[in-house]
């Protein structure tokens, strides 16, 4: 499974500022973020309605993080 530039940049980067929050990440950037996931993604789709943002929630403390691939 080949990790995509914004898993990369979710695994690597410092997002403590958006503890208990969903971002939504295009490329190496987050473009939004809040506390409702819908209106998140709604936000970096119309930012961005050429690509497909990452959504992710930021953990409030350390977690496991799974990634699942739906084809």
């Amino acid at each position: 499974m080949e990790k995509s530039k914004e898993f990369e940049f979710y695994l690597k980067a410092d997002l403590s500022k958006y503890e208990g929050k969903y971002v939504a990440i295009v490329g190496d950037k987050v473009v939004a973020s809040g506390f409702n996931a819908k209106e998140v993604l709604e936000e970096a789709k119309r930012k961005y309605p050429d690509k497909k943002p990452a959504l992710a929630k930021i953990p409030k403390e350390e977690a496991l993080i799974l990634r699942l691939e739906w084809r």
